[in-house]
């Protein structure tokens, strides 16, 4: 399983879901690594999304770069006088690494890696496939819909949605409609239910049935 964890915006949930499916793997006898490709608004030494993700799932975490102001990647590299990242060794980087990878994006799938790339061109030139993390509220229909769209322009395969009440409660007749909406096009593969405490973000639960050996996906949370 080689997987770009990607989402709607930022703030949605994806490093919920890369921990989350990383404790899968290792349930099922696999050895995950989460990768980060770039890592913003955060200072030298504090935790960074990859890391928190792995120490819930008790797996190996990397990170490819970090930068210190909260923006997307471009902007932070540029206000840290720094040269921008480039897809491509991104992407080499991703290919010297063996067995399952979980790679989690930043922000949505779109947001500037430099003046002419994005993220989502270093997983598609890595081979990646896609999973959309999809926060609940209004809107993250037409999001989601165009995130899958804009990846599958990169010759992205999506694997699917996986839905996530990040903010409250979601009513279950709403979470019934996204995925009815989703269904043509971005099949929904997994919901995280909203959890109030932060140490409780992290749940592997909702993934009972996990990626199989042949790197196919199979949910039934």
């Amino acid at each position: 399983m080689r997987v770009y964890v990607t989402g709607t915006d930022t703030d949605v949930g994806k490093t919920r879901v890369c921990g989350s499916l990383a404790s899968a793997r290792r349930s099922a006898g696999f050895t995950p690594t989460i990768v980060k490709l770039a890592q913003t608004g955060l200072g030298p030494g504090e935790p960074g999304d990859a890391q928190l993700a792995a120490e819930f799932a008790g797996c190996a975490a990397l990170e490819f770069a970090r930068f210190p102001l909260a923006a997307d990647p471009w902007t932070a590299a540029r206000a840290a006088n720094a040269a921008p990242l480039e897809a491509r060794d991104l992407a080499a980087r991703l290919r010297t690494l063996d067995g399952d990878l979980i790679v989690e994006g930043s922000g949505g799938a779109a947001v500037p890696l430099n003046e002419r790339e994005s993220l989502s061109d270093a997983a598609a030139l890595a081979g990646l496939d896609a999973l959309v993390v999809v926060g609940l509220r209004l809107g993250c229909i037409s999001h989601a819909l165009l995130t899958a769209e804009y990846l599958r322009r990169r010759s992205i395969r999506v694997l699917g949605a996986v839905l996530v009440e990040r903010w409250e409660p979601v009513d279950a007749d709403y979470r019934d409609q996204v995925r009815a909406a989703l269904a043509p096009s971005l099949p929904v593969v997994a919901t995280l239910p909203y959890e109030r405490s932060p140490s409780a973000a992290l749940l592997s639960e909702p993934f009972a049935a996990v990626a199989n050996a042949q790197g196919e996906l199979e949910w039934s949370g």
